[in-house]
């Protein structure tokens, strides 16, 4: 069943769970903290939020920068079958499905989820980011624009003679088994604006790129 729920977006996730009659899944309960984070308008709510979701889920607490909210698990299909507490029941029996109970459990097991291959450069930082295959690379750097802010994006391309900037297609998700954002083609040098909700001090963009690939993305960490 993992397998056939792997292939579904997080629309259909959601879906799927709600056909489970009197069910709530980590995985909606999830969205639903990241969705009043993202919305948050201060500190004092934030840790509201925070303290709320404090005993499902897990949060950086040795980097007060760091404002996301992470799943005890690195499978959003796994997530989607269990409840908010990391519980299924097989065969009659309840099993804990926690496959991390703290920050330092989750950076484990997110660095064996995306191992950096040989010949692979990822930089992560505040306001950039920045990764190198043997034949893709690119770099976002977010900003503002007035009042709005805009990621700057810059992507090159390995020819015989050395690097070519290229148009190519950008995504992100907010943490690793959230959905993929984005998606849309921009020309090297350009900027992707933000419209709607801005991301908030704190959030982190898993970003990637067509050519690099999702298996590795570096993490943008958004401190405007």
């Amino acid at each position: 069943m993992l397998d056939s729920l792997g292939t579904l977006s997080d629309e259909e996730l959601l879906q799927w769970e709600s056909g489970q009659k009197g069910f709530t899944s980590m995985y909606r309960m999830h969205s639903e903290a990241l969705g009043q984070i993202l919305n948050a308008t201060c500190k004092e709510e934030y840790e509201s939020i925070k303290t709320a979701y404090q005993t499902d889920f897990i949060f950086n607490d040795k980097d007060s920068t760091d404002l996301s909210i992470y799943m005890p698990v690195l499978n959003v299909s796994k997530a989607i079958t269990l409840t908010p507490e990391g519980f299924v029941c097989i065969a009659g029996e309840r099993k804990n499905m926690k496959e991390f109970e703290n920050y330092d459990g989750y950076k484990k097991e997110l660095s064996l989820l995306y191992p950096v291959p040989l010949g692979v450069t990822i930089e992560n930082g505040i306001n950039r980011v920045y990764v190198k295959t043997k034949k893709r690379k690119f770099t976002a750097q977010i900003g503002m624009r007035g009042n709005q802010q805009a990621i700057r994006v810059n992507a090159s391309k390995k020819v015989l003679w050395g690097w070519v900037e290229y148009t190519t297609a950008y995504y992100w998700k907010y943490t690793p088994n959230g959905p993929v954002q984005f998606g849309k083609e921009v020309k090297s040098g350009h900027d992707i604006m933000i419209v709607g909700n801005p991301f908030p001090n704190g959030a982190k963009l898993y970003m990637w790129t067509r050519g690099t690939g999702e298996e590795n993305c570096g993490i943008m960490t958004v401190q405007l």
